[in-house]
């Protein structure tokens, strides 16, 4: 590669949290406990609006969103609107009120108020889901359970957390290091991600260089294509930066050698230096 590199940061200053205290919320279960009794559940009638009710309401107002003689909206769901959903708790069946929304006034009937009501987990209705589920076969009473789903969440929070160790050692180097980029070898890798997004593109039968500025901000999240271009600008320098960093650990001449990204180093590193305390 003509690209050089000037000087290297090392991976092992990157300042990552070393003992890592992991404890599996109980809202977590109890969220994971409803696959037990979901089949088990029942609606009912409610008088007084709470989180996570389900209201009809009658909605009159200019904005066309909330102009409508019936819609479904869950309380703090934030499927319909968050801020407007949040005005509905303590609201009672039948009632008529207005309320504010991008400050305009919005008239409100609650024509209907239901509440779903999930039964307490049993052991029946644990052994009933282990017989459906692989993964839980073996947790046949509420408490193994539990237990299971704990432990699988402590062990899906140690992957993240390597993960992201990996993540920041990598992005540590990158912006540490002195790298003298070869515009020509950095043009070569904008001009495959270019092309690659172009073909993506082509499926959705659009053109980059005729995308709107919604367009971009709905398919990319950017605010202009201009800013999508540097991104992948920046985006290409530090592919070249990671192949120069991978070349020089695995003393490889050429990037076809380390093909396959090796960042098992990264991962030892990890698991060497990072601790974790479980917390019930």
């Amino acid at each position: 590669m003509k690209s050089r590199i000037n000087t290297l940061a090392d991976y092992r200053e990157t300042p990552l949290e070393r003992n890592v205290v992991i404890r599996c919320p109980e809202e977590h279960i109890q969220a994971q406990l409803r696959h037990l009794t979901r089949p088990f559940k029942r609606t009912e009638p409610v008088q007084t609006l709470a989180k996570g009710d389900v209201a009809v309401l009658a909605l009159e107002s200019g904005l066309e969103k909330f102009n409508k003689p019936a819609v479904f909206v869950t309380v703090s769901g934030g499927l319909f609107d968050a801020d407007f959903e949040e005005k509905l708790i303590g609201r009672g069946m039948g009632e008529s009120f207005e309320v504010s929304v991008e400050g305009k006034p919005v008239a409100v009937t609650v024509k209907q108020a239901s509440r779903t009501i999930f039964p307490e987990p049993t052991d029946e209705m644990a052994a009933a889901y282990a017989a459906e589920h692989e993964e839980f076969k073996d947790a046949k009473t509420v408490e193994a359970y539990r237990e299971l789903v704990k432990t699988m969440y402590i062990k899906e929070k140690r992957i993240d957390t390597m993960v992201e160790a990996q993540d920041e050692m990598m992005r540590y180097v990158v912006t540490h290091s002195d790298f003298d980029f070869d515009e020509g070898e950095v043009a070569e890798v904008l001009a495959q991600m270019m092309e690659s997004v172009e073909e993506e593109l082509k499926g959705q039968k659009l053109m980059m260089e005729e995308l709107t500025g919604q367009q971009v901000r709905e398919i990319f999240g950017m605010d202009s294509l201009e800013e999508l271009k540097a991104m992948m600008r920046s985006q290409s320098e530090i592919e070249v930066a990671t192949n120069l960093w991978l070349m020089r650990v695995h003393g490889k001449d050429s990037v076809e050698e380390i093909e396959g990204y090796p960042f098992g180093f990264l991962d030892d590193y990890a698991h060497e230096i990072i601790t974790f305390t479980e917390e019930d």
